[in-house]
């Protein structure tokens, strides 16, 4: 069966996985067409492949009315905080969960069949918040901030929405560097960790198939190795 052409949105396309999300997209030749939301003109991205990327620039990110996302087949949303142990209590849900929750509402009424959205290893809606974590990855506040931005992205109702939960984030900025040196042959699969280039190319590998193979469901893979490996989900 022939593969159809598709046209892609990012959010978050300026952070380390967002970034390699774009590069694998522009690696697939069915990829017609890429928009990246963005709060500013992403010109060094854009001058990637400036035939296929369009840039929609929304400041504040908070208004997705403004954004023009229409046509869109799959999407992906890797935005967040970046180092969200600087951050505040409120403004870490803010970016984390209720932009990114906008974000999938968007997707849908645009049109968008195939969702995938990154979150990290631990999300849990029911998480409290820890006085020595705090807003701190793998805290119990970021970890209830992840599962509302998961049940949001769930509730947009896309027909394919793919929730991907990875473990230590390798060669991103915001990742102790004395953690990204714990072997994976150690932790549990669902903690491994992976380089953000094999996470983004796994991610949308997974998404692509599921749209070329016109699958539906909600999909949740956690684990840096296992989301790398571009399994497939769905039915």
């Amino acid at each position: 069966m022939q593969a159809k052409k598709y046209v892609a949105a990012v959010l978050g396309g300026s952070g380390s996985v967002g970034q390699h999300v774009i590069k694998s997209l522009l690696a697939d030749s069915d990829c017609s067409k890429l928009i990246l939301v963005s709060r500013r003109e992403l010109d060094g991205i854009k001058a990637l492949d400036s035939d296929r990327i369009h840039v929609e620039v929304c400041d504040p990110l908070d208004d997705m009315s403004k954004v023009d996302i229409s046509g869109t087949n799959v999407a992906f949303c890797t935005l967040g905080h970046g180092s969200s142990r600087k951050s505040i209590k409120d403004d870490l849900l803010r970016v984390d969960a209720t932009i990114t929750g906008k974000f999938a509402e968007a997707c849908k009424a645009a049109g968008t069949t195939h969702y995938c959205l990154m979150t990290a290893v631990g999300a849990d809606e029911n998480a409290k918040w820890g006085f020595m974590s705090k807003t701190a990855a793998g805290g119990g506040w970021y970890n209830h901030v992840k599962g509302v931005a998961e049940r949001l992205a769930v509730q947009a109702g896309i027909p394919y929405t793919y929730i991907a939960q990875p473990g230590m984030l390798i060669g991103s900025p915001h990742s102790p560097k004395i953690l990204t040196l714990v072997p994976n042959a150690i932790v549990p699969l669902k903690f491994s960790s992976a380089h953000v280039a094999d996470i983004a190319k796994g991610m949308v590998a997974t998404t692509i198939n599921a749209f070329q193979g016109d699958k539906t469901g909600v999909v949740k893979i956690s684990g840096g190795i296992p989301i790398s490996e571009g399994g497939e989900g769905g039915k």
